[in-house]
């Protein structure tokens, strides 16, 4: 399939600056930035929104199919061109919990630096917030897509203000890239250069690099490629795109946030990741020593490069049982050498849990193309108990993708345990399934339902309910809106 027909149409002219949080931060800009934003000269302006992980989670960078829904909640992004060659850069959401909301930088120091050099120029946690923004200007660099070391070619003063939520598991870090990189690119009119999937890629590389978290592109992708109202699907290997797949007619997708704080880059996300790569490694030698012995030299990947293409039936019948359960990663080492992962590092001291995180991405791949498969059935079906069969089919994958995420991936969370429970409780009332979203250990809940307003009722319950019980004020995601690349970017 063209990667072409699965990219959303451009939004109509000016439509950019009525979509949330647009408005909000042009009028910030101008009232408390005044003396930064010259009034006289043009400024562009950009918005990403955030994402909601229907199914796929943890699994895009072992290769699986992902099913990803864009929210309403966004990241947007004022630039106005300098007449120096600085950088300065202000976070709106930073000054609003008294932090330290300002960073430059010269840009013919970002020119000196290696990706690994800026890393360590943003390590102290003050300043790594800038590394999502300042990282896209070189990476645009890096690429040879724009040459910063021109004489000619004048600095930017960047705002951001982002109502998405931090640590919710709604790729806030990549919402802030892609608005940052879409403006940069229509700002220096390099986007006639590139597609979707690349922005996406450049933005992933800023996560991985700059800032330090291995995140696979799932989060960016859908940022930039997103429809409003629909599922953005995408196979990770590394990004084909296929066609946006609609919701069945009176279904919809509604996240809810835990309050409990996530993060990609925490040990454990890092952790799974590494295990899961580990026992990709393994799989593979065993495979090439099975070829052997059959008088077989083994020249490439089985598997293509990604754990995802192992069908579940032969890894539980042949391959499993070879996975030890956990191994420190010093033994890994060596024997096998290394991983095939880039963005990770196995670290000598750490039990890692092998088979776990390689039962949890083997069989999460086969769920997500099995609920995509009842979505797509119920779309057409025209009896009403069977489309109600397939929904509910495809809402209970939705609770054991959930399960292997707290039993094998060992990135569960007790409050979203609760959530998930909850919304079980509540079936009856045109809920279908739900499960804990994203890299996991907290942050959003992803739920299945129909349009109803018995779920609207439903939903209040469960939130009422959950702050009760954990004392947590918890929130939910109901609306949708359009990716970067379809919003485009405005001159005002």
């Amino acid at each position: 399939m063209s990667s072409q027909r699965a990219y959303p149409a451009p939004l109509p002219a000016g439509e950019l600056l009525n979509l949330s949080p647009v408005p909000t931060l042009r009028s910030r800009v101008s009232a408390e930035l005044s003396a930064e934003f010259k009034a006289d000269r043009p400024i562009r302006l950009s918005r990403a929104p955030g994402r909601l992980d229907v199914m796929g989670g943890i699994a895009d960078y072992t290769g699986s199919l992902v099913c990803e829904a864009t929210l309403d909640r966004a990241a947007a992004v004022a630039l106005q061109e300098r007449d120096d060659r600085e950088i300065q850069i202000f976070s709106f959401n930073l000054l609003d919990h008294h932090r330290p909301f300002t960073f430059r930088m010269p840009m013919d120091s970002l020119a000196t630096f290696s990706i690994d050099k800026l890393y360590s120029e943003l390590s102290e946690s003050s300043r790594r917030w800038a590394g999502y923004l300042v990282g896209c200007l070189f990476v645009l660099h890096e690429t040879g897509l724009l040459d910063i070391t021109r004489a000619d070619l004048r600095g930017v003063t960047i705002a951001l203000y982002s109502t998405v939520p931090l640590g919710a598991g709604v790729s806030s870090s990549a919402a802030v890239e892609v608005a940052t990189m879409m403006n940069l690119v229509d700002h220096y009119g390099v986007r006639e250069k590139l597609d979707p999937m690349m922005v996406a890629t450049m933005c992933q590389r800023v996560e991985n690099f700059v800032v330090g978290a291995p995140s696979g592109l799932m989060d960016q992708a859908a940022c930039t490629a997103g429809h409003t109202g629909m599922l953005m699907r995408m196979i990770c290997q590394p990004h084909e795109l296929q066609r946006p797949l609609a919701l069945p007619e009176g279904v919809r997708v509604i996240g809810i946030n835990s309050h409990v704080i996530h993060s990609v880059g925490g040990h454990m996300y890092g952790r799974t990741r590494c295990a899961a790569f580990m026992a990709h490694k393994m799989i593979y030698e065993v495979m090439r020593q099975m070829g052997a012995k059959a008088g077989r030299e083994m020249t490439a990947d089985p598997m293509g490069g990604y754990l995802a293409n192992l069908d579940p039936e032969d890894y539980k019948k042949f391959f499993r049982a070879y996975l030890p359960e956990y191994m420190k990663g010093g033994q890994f080492l060596l024997k096998f050498g290394g991983t095939f992962d880039q963005a990770t590092r196995v670290e000598p001291d750490v039990n890692y849990h092998v088979q776990r995180a390689a039962d949890h991405h083997v069989l999460e791949a086969r769920r997500v193309r099995n609920f995509v498969e009842f979505l797509t059935d119920a779309s057409s079906e025209a009896d009403g108990a069977k489309r109600i069969d397939l929904l509910n089919k495809a809402g209970h994958l939705m609770y054991a993708s959930h399960l292997s995420y707290t039993n094998d991936a060992l990135l569960g969370a007790d409050e979203c345990d609760l959530l998930v429970k909850l919304v079980r409780e509540r079936e009856h009332l045109g809920l279908y399934g739900a499960k804990i979203t994203g890299g996991g250990s907290g942050g959003t809940v992803a739920v299945l339902a129909n349009t109803g307003h018995g779920v609207d009722r439903a939903i209040t319950d469960i939130m009422a309910e959950y702050e009760k019980q954990t004392g947590l004020k918890p929130e939910a995601f109901l609306g949708s809106s359009p990716g970067a690349w379809a919003a485009g970017t405005a001159v005002v």
